[in-house]
């Protein structure tokens, strides 16, 4: 019988190369659809403005966008790698500090997107780009990447008590510091 060698270690030397794809897709199409964005509308700052660093608030922006799939997803999908979600499947995504959505974005999606807007100035990044490409590699899915897992469990604790305050930065410091992200 064949030896098989576990998933993540067998990938192990592609994830600098991968890191840097994913960093550089996410430059790019922050540098592509910047022009085009605005701010966020006041009515959906202001719910938010108890969990958020004022500075990100103000200088993250949104903007309507179609995201096309990064092209490392057919050479992923060549090495096995199975569970990449589609970027027209995904609600919004966060380029630094650009949110780009395809439908509606609803306080919900921007709160999830703002916690990601928080990772990516407490990690830079090409740090974020490793964690995430770790993450997923690791768990072998989207919804076990620590990262995405902090920003659904943020946004779950929001939605369930928006009254409950709480500072989203220090939880990402916290976990970062725990070796959780």
């Amino acid at each position: 019988m064949p030896h098989v060698v576990p998933f993540p270690r067998l990938v192990q030397p592609i994830v600098p190369l991968v890191s840097w794809l994913t960093a550089r897709y996410i430059a790019y199409h922050r540098r592509r659809l910047i022009p085009q964005a605005g701010a966020i509308p006041q009515d959906m700052l202001e719910p938010m403005a108890a969990f958020f660093p004022a500075s990100v608030l103000a200088e993250t922006r949104i903007v309507q966008a179609r995201m096309p799939d990064p092209i490392l997803y057919p050479v992923a999908q060549g090495l096995g790698i199975k569970g990449l979600r589609k970027m027209s499947s995904i609600g919004a995504i966060t380029l630094l500090d650009l949110v780009a959505y395809n439908g509606e974005l609803d306080g919900s999606t921007l709160f999830h997107e703002l916690v990601h807007a928080v990772q990516y100035r407490v990690l830079g990044l090409k740090e974020f780009a490793s964690f995430y490409v770790r993450g997923f590699l690791t768990g072998g899915a989207y919804e076990k990447i620590p990262l995405e897992r902090q920003a659904y469990q943020l946004g779950e604790r929001f939605d369930r008590s928006p009254k409950n305050l709480f500072s989203v930065e220090d939880e990402v410091i916290r976990w970062h510091l725990a070796g959780q992200l």
